[in-house]
C-alpha cells in the first residue's frame, strides 16, 4: 500500500512540477494597423462612404426643400399676403419639416452604422481567427492589443503583427517618399 501511495505522489509531483515550468508568453499587435492593412476594409470603406453621401444627398434635399418654403413664406409674410391662420399652418408645416430632417438625420446615422457593423463584422472574424492562429501556433498565452493603449512596455520581439500579416497574406504598407529637404 505504501508503494502505490508513494508512486501516486510521485506521478502527481511529475505532473504538477511539468504544468509549473509552462511558460508564459506574452505577446501584442496593433489591431487597428492590422485591420488598416486589410484589403477588405478599403471596400468597405468605399462601400460606406459612397452609403453616406447617398443619404446625405437626400438629406440635402429635404434641407433644400425646407429652406425654399421657409424663404417663400417669410417673402409673402413681408408683403402681407399670409392671413394669420395661413401663417400659423405655414409655422407648423416648417416645424414639421424640421422634424422629419432631424429624425432623418438620425436615421441615416443609424443606417451607416449598421452598415458598416455588417460589412466590418467578417473583417473583424478573420483577424481575430488569424490572431488566434498565429498565438496558438506560436506558443503565446495572451496577446494584448497595443492600439488600445493598455500597453505601457513591450519588447519589439514579442510583437506579432509581422506573424499575422504573413499567416493573412496582407502586404506590408509603402513607406512615405522621403520629404526634399529645405534649403535656408
Amino acid at each position: 500500500m505504501k508503494k502505490v501511495t508513494t508512486i501516486m505522489i510521485l506521478m502527481l509531483a511529475i505532473v504538477v512540477s511539468t504544468y509549473a515550468q509552462k511558460v508564459t508568453k506574452f505577446g501584442y499587435l496593433n489591431s487597428s494597423e492590422l485591420i488598416s492593412l486589410m484589403p477588405e476594409s478599403a471596400k468597405a470603406d468605399s462601400a460606406i462612404e459612397k452609403y453616406a453621401q447617398e443619404l446625405d444627398a437626400l438629406g440635402q434635399q429635404m434641407y433644400a426643400e425646407y429652406q425654399k418654403k421657409a424663404a417663400d413664406a417669410q417673402d409673402k409674410k413681408q408683403r402681407n399676403l399670409l392671413t394669420a391662420e395661413q401663417e400659423e399652418l405655414v409655422v407648423k408645416e416648417l416645424g414639421d419639416m424640421e422634424k422629419r430632417i432631424t429624425d432623418f438625420q438620425q436615421t441615416a446615422q443609424d443606417k451607416i452604422a449598421s452598415k458598416k457593423e455588417k460589412l466590418y463584422s467578417p473583417i473583424l472574424t478573420k483577424a481575430n481567427e488569424g490572431i488566434k492562429t498565429v498565438a496558438k501556433t506560436n506558443g503565446f498565452t495572451y496577446v494584448f492589443d497595443s492600439g488600445a493603449g493598455s500597453i505601457l512596455f513591450a519588447e519589439e520581439s514579442d510583437n506579432i503583427l509581422p506573424l499575422v500579416k504573413t499567416y493573412l497574406k496582407l502586404p506590408d504598407p509603402k513607406p512615405a517618399a522621403p520629404k526634399p529637404a529645405v534649403k535656408p
